[in-house]
């Protein structure tokens, strides 16, 4: 599994601190939310992934301290099998998002903390 660099970042930070820092991001780095949720905004202007979450809106598994950060890989899939043979445990499914020639999946590495991939592999049902 060749890494291409850390392309996904996500912080929790506390519900009462959440807009103020959603518009932290947007003044200070001048980028709109891709997606915004109740507790969830995430930012994509160069194809990079940031994420902001309150403490209630983060996934099952967690992010540690409140940060973590994802490796760009060429196929979800294969990186994943490389991770589990070497001693990590896969996190949930695959998402895919077609429409972004984009696919994810978290992990816990030997560490115990949590990571993600992301590929450059086109999804299935992506457009030309």
């Amino acid at each position: 599994m060749a890494s291409q660099g850390v392309t996904w970042h996500a912080i929790v930070v506390p519900q009462d601190q959440f807009d103020a820092q959603e518009q932290f991001v947007i003044g200070t780095y001048g980028v709109q939310p891709a997606m915004e949720m109740d507790g969830v905004s995430v930012f994509s202007p160069d194809g990079d992934v940031f994420e902001l979450y309150t403490p209630a809106t983060v996934m099952p598994w967690g992010l540690d301290d409140g940060v973590a950060f994802g490796f760009r890989v060429d196929d979800v899939e294969e990186a994943g099998k490389q991770l589990e043979a070497g001693g990590a445990e896969l996190l949930g499914e695959i998402a895919r998002f077609p429409e972004y020639q984009d696919a994810w999946r978290r992990f816990r590495g030997l560490d115990g903390e949590v990571y993600g991939i992301h590929g450059n592999k086109p999804q299935p049902g992506a457009g030309a």
